[in-house]
């Protein structure tokens, strides 16, 4: 599953829906720049903020090599691979499955912190408190 993981968020790193999805949306309701530019613009913080908190994470020793060289070969292939999906996809198409996306994620996180917070209160009910 971890390499399932990997892969489908580097596909979707590598289509401009990594973690700087907020950045996107924001450019898409403020209308700063085009979508596409705001995939590019997120590739190119991606970059900076990986190298950043890679350099961070190995100063404080929080980095395992062995898992870094098992997960490259896999976070390349999919980058590439999520980059050529979003060059062949019209940009109004792209920015739709970006929403979409972007909505699947929201309702998860609903979902989930609700489960969580009823989970915590049926806990909290059982030992009495």
């Amino acid at each position: 599953m971890f390499y399932v993981s990997l892969v489908i968020g580097a596909i979707l790193a590598g289509a401009g829906i990594g973690g700087g999805s907020v950045f996107v949306l924001l450019n898409d309701i403020f209308k700063t720049s085009s979508h596409m530019g705001a995939m590019v613009y997120n590739l190119l913080m991606f970059i900076f903020v990986g190298i950043t908190a890679t350099v961070s994470n190995i100063k404080h020793k929080n980095f395992d090599k062995t898992i870094f060289i098992k997960m490259i070969f896999f976070c390349i292939v999919s980058s590439v691979i999520g980059a050529t999906i979003s060059q062949k996809i019209e940009e109004k198409n792209l920015k739709e499955y970006f929403n979409i996306f972007i909505l699947i994620i929201g309702i998860y996180e609903i979902i989930s912190s609700l489960k969580t917070i009823f989970s915590e209160k049926n806990i909290n009910v059982k030992k009495g408190a």
